[in-house]
C-alpha cells in the first residue's frame, strides 16, 4: 500500500478497529495520531455549522445587504436578483451526491449533481429530524428496488449480451423495470426509479407515502464550484440552507440560489 493510501486508510479507521489490531500485536500508534487527527477535524467542521445563524432570514423580506451578498455570491444579473428578496429560504437536505463532495476541495470546479430534499410547508421546511428520516427512507426505498433479482427476460438478455445494448433498454429493459418496481408503493415508484439512475436531472413532489403529509418535494441541483459549500463539502447533518427563488408544480431547483456560507458558520 502507497503512503497516500496508507495515510487514507488509517484516517477511516475506528477505535474498535485500532484495538483489533492491537490485539494482533500491530503497532498503532502512528495510526491511531492520523485517525484521531482526522476525527478531531470532523468534528470542527461539523461543530462550524450552525443553522440558528439562519433564523433572522426565515421570514421575508431580507435586508438589502443580504440580497446584495447572495446576488454576488451566486454572480446573480440584476433581473434575477430582484426575485432574492421574497425567495423562501428552505433547507436542502442531500439524499445523493458524488463521492467527491463529502471531502474538502476547494478547487474542484468539475460540476456536479445534488440531490435535494426540501419542503416548503412550515411543519417540516426546518425539522432536520424529519428531513433525515425522510431521506434515508428513500434511500432505503432505492435500495430494495436496485436489489431486485433479474427477471427471467433480464437473465436471457445478459447471458446473450443484449442487458446493455440501448434498443433493449428503451423497449424490453424499459416493461422489466417497471415490473420490478411494483415492489414499490405505486406513489413513489416513477421518482425511486429516476433516482437509481444516477444521473441527469429531475424534480418530483413526494407521494403520501414518503412525504407524511408534508409538502415536500425531491429535486437534482447543478454544482460547479465546491468551494462554495461550508468548508468546501458537504457537512454531516447533509443540510444546505437555499433561497428557492422559483417554484414549480414537481419543484425544481433550477432556480435556487445558494446561501454564502458565512450565514450559517463560525
Amino acid at each position: 500500500m502507497g503512503a497516500k493510501a496508507t495515510q487514507e486508510w488509517a484516517k477511516n479507521l475506528t477505535p474498535e478497529q485500532i484495538a483489533e489490531y492491537e490485539r494482533q500485536g500491530m503497532d498503532m500508534s502512528e495510526y491511531k495520531i492520523i485517525a484521531e487527527e482526522h476525527q478531531a477535524e470532523e468534528q470542527r467542521i461539523a461543530d462550524s455549522v450552525d443553522l440558528s445563524m439562519l433564523d433572522k432570514y426565515k421570514k421575508t423580506p431580507y435586508s438589502a445587504d443580504f440580497v446584495d451578498e447572495v446576488a454576488k455570491f451566486n454572480k446573480l444579473s440584476d433581473k434575477k436578483k430582484q426575485k432574492l428578496e421574497n425567495a423562501p429560504l428552505i433547507y436542502g437536505r442531500v439524499v445523493q451526491a458524488h463521492n467527491a463532495l463529502f471531502k474538502s476541495n476547494p478547487k474542484n470546479e468539475d460540476g456536479a449533481e445534488i440531490v435535494f430534499l426540501y419542503a416548503l410547508d412550515d411543519a417540516h421546511r426546518y425539522d432536520e429530524e424529519w428531513l433525515a428520516k425522510t431521506a434515508n427512507r428513500i434511500s432505503e426505498m432505492k435500495e430494495t428496488f436496485n436489489n431486485q433479482p433479474d427477471t427471467s427476460i433480464e437473465k436471457i438478455a445478459r447471458m446473450i449480451g443484449l442487458k446493455d445494448n440501448f434498443l433493449y433498454s428503451i423497449t424490453v429493459g424499459g416493461a422489466q423495470e417497471k415490473k420490478k418496481a411494483k415492489v414499490l408503493p405505486e406513489d413513489c415508484r416513477e421518482f425511486i426509479q429516476c433516482l437509481s439512475l444516477d444521473g441527469g436531472s429531475f424534480a418530483f413532489k413526494l407521494g403520501e407515502t414518503l412525504s407524511g403529509g408534508a409538502n415536500a418535494y425531491c429535486a437534482t441541483f447543478s454544482l460547479w464550484d465546491q468551494s462554495k459549500l461550508p468548508m468546501a463539502q458537504i457537512p454531516q447533518n447533509r443540510i444546505i440552507p437555499l433561497l428557492l427563488t422559483e417554484q414549480t408544480e414537481r419543484g425544481s431547483l433550477d432556480e435556487a440560489t445558494l446561501i454564502p456560507p458565512i450565514y450559517y458558520t463560525k
